[in-house]
């Protein structure tokens, strides 16, 4: 047995050595002088060393009663030193857990994670969604403490008045969690799969006839009806059959009028891959009308009336076709599939119909290095477009 003075007396030999307590306890002495506990088991026939400490941190009265732990430990078939290495990790853990473990912590971190390829909009929409409907209710929560079952009652309870949002909501959560998962905090997601919540009904965006068109350019044509920023903005998303956030979000250093085109950068487009539009006679007229009464240096072709340093707001278009008398018959994006129905119609080559929509391809690859892909094609298109359009307004 060992005892306090031999082991203080023990000096470093030329190769280490141990010196035995009992039970598999013993001292080793390196040739540099460190004098380390180590505790020798074995279970189911396999040996296993256990670190207990080094002299004179850990006395002798120490090792022993550590010793007298993990022997209990080996007696039951525990691994002592497996069951040292999970209360670091659990402790590192809980660390963790204190530090960054509440759900509005992991949710900034998800967010500024996730936000780099999101447009405004979608990015204004993820928080505005997240802000009225999770923080409120988890936001200072551990996200270890939040189970499915809340989380299903909580997307159940928006479903009721927002199915939408409850499915967004559903797919942030999902990530976030995921996200939880990557950094340690958590082992499994506890949100419900897309089952908890209905199936979504889809609607495609009610579309007017060629005849209503030609009577919408009519009334866009009566100044006393709109002011100018939403009647120009109403005509570029028919002449140019983009979709209405595109327009409305369009910034001047994108458009070349001497070229007459049109590039809208990938971060704005819903495949993420930038967007050519060649703008007729009738589109860089327009855009010229408009440049000559807006202030120089203005970022935004159509700037928020509140704040100038946003775009137009996403509802303007579709109050202003509201207030025209088009409500639930007819939509901005719906104007699209006025597009693609009269050229569909008339047998166009439906590649070129595509690009104009900006459709992404099956072939990726070949999309993302010609991204001009039809360009006397689609200009002729749009051209051809913008004909029928005045066609349709001179029509009564």
């Amino acid at each position: 047995m060992l005892t306090t003075v031999r082991i203080k007396s023990a000096k470093p030999q030329s190769r280490a050595y141990k010196i035995t307590d009992s039970g598999g306890l013993y001292l080793l002495v390196n040739t540099n002088g460190a004098k380390l506990w180590r505790y020798k088991f074995r279970i189911g026939g396999t040996e296993g060393l256990l670190a207990i400490g080094a002299f004179p941190e850990v006395g002798l009265a120490d090792a022993r009663a550590a010793h007298v732990a993990a022997r209990r430990m080996v007696a039951q078939g525990i691994n002592p030193v497996q069951a040292k290495r999970q209360r670091k990790e659990d402790l590192v853990h809980a660390q963790l857990v204190r530090e960054k473990g509440s759900f509005s912590a992991v949710l900034a971190d998800w967010s500024d994670a996730t936000a780099a390829g999101l447009s405004t909009s979608t990015k204004k929409q993820r928080d505005r969604e997240i802000s009225n409907d999770l923080l409120p209710r988890l936001g200072t929560r551990s996200i270890i403490s939040i189970s499915r079952v809340e989380i299903t009652a909580l997307l159940k309870a928006v479903e009721q008045r927002a199915p939408e949002v409850a499915r967004n909501l559903r797919n942030y959560l999902w990530s976030v969690f995921e996200y939880a998962i990557d950094t340690g905090l958590l082992e499994n997601n506890q949100v419900p799969p897309v089952r908890t919540l209905k199936r979504r009904h889809q609607k495609n965006h009610p579309a007017l006839s060629k005849g209503q068109v030609g009577g919408l350019l009519r009334k866009l044509a009566d100044a006393s009806l709109m002011t100018m920023p939403t009647r120009v903005a109403m005509e570029l998303v028919i002449l140019t059959a983009a979709r209405k956030c595109e327009v409305i979000e369009g910034c001047w250093s994108e458009i070349d009028l001497e070229a007459a085109e049109w590039e809208i950068p990938a971060v704005r487009m819903k495949a993420r891959r930038s967007h050519w539009i060649p703008l007729s006679r009738q589109a860089v007229a327009l855009l010229k009308e408009w440049r000559e009464v807006t202030p120089r240096g203005q970022k935004f072709l159509f700037p928020n009336r509140r704040d100038p340093q946003r775009p137009m707001a996403n509802r303007s278009l579709n109050a202003v076709m509201d207030r025209l008398g088009y409500g639930g018959v007819g939509t901005p994006h719906g104007m699209r599939s006025v597009f693609s129905t009269h050229f569909n119609s008339l047998g166009a080559n439906a590649d070129v119909i595509e690009c104009c929509l900006a459709h992404v391809p099956l072939n990726r690859t070949r999309a993302a290095y010609n991204r001009h892909q039809y360009e006397n094609e689609r200009r002729e298109l749009l051209q051809q477009w913008a004909d029928e359009l005045d066609k349709l307004r001179d029509e009564q």
